[in-house]
């Protein structure tokens, strides 16, 4: 059963992406979205998260929760920002966080590079918003896979905090 859930995941990000690729190699900048995430082992066994809406919040406690958000794209282009959208209730303070760690591994092998991380706690914003953050410029790979990491943090239980979307920006030709 876990396994399907899986399957369909990746296939519904896949999906997603299908529609923006043919926009990509414009002269413009494009944003592609990270797709459907899935909670891994210890966060299903944890059982600390629940969704609201399109997000995944805390439905109790403290502690961590981890999301695994494939990026598909085979094709040739170059990313060069990745943005975060959160709810952090407490800004910059040190209650709760999200962070997006993008990462990259060549096919075949389980050793993956890290190419930046967005955090929440370098906004003081409260409310629903996105963060931008500058990556190196990278021309994705078709020998690669690419994912986000997402750690959503919370140390006071009174903090709501929600991961509310991922993605990556293909920068038009000056950005």
């Amino acid at each position: 059963m876990t396994t399907r859930h899986a399957v369909t995941s990746f296939a519904l990000a896949f999906c997603s992406f299908a529609a923006v690729l043919a926009r990509a190699d414009s002269a413009q900048a494009v944003d592609l979205i990270g797709g459907t995430c899935v909670p891994d082992g210890a966060t299903i066994r944890a059982g600390l998260y629940e969704t609201a809406g399109f997000g995944i919040r805390f439905d109790h406690g403290i502690g961590k929760i981890r999301l695994l958000c494939p990026f598909l794209d085979r094709g040739d282009h170059e990313i060069g920002w990745t943005w975060l959208s959160v709810i952090d209730e407490d800004g910059m303070e040190g209650g709760a966080r999200v962070r997006a760690h993008f990462r990259r591994a060549a096919i075949g092998t389980n050793a993956w590079i890290a190419m930046g991380t967005c955090d929440s706690n370098t906004s003081n914003v409260t409310g629903p918003h996105k963060l931008e953050c500058q990556l190196p410029r990278y021309k994705i790979r078709g020998d690669e896979w690419y994912w986000w990491d997402v750690e959503i943090e919370r140390t006071n239980p009174r903090v709501n905090v929600e991961f509310l979307g991922v993605g990556a920006r293909y920068p038009g030709p000056t950005f």
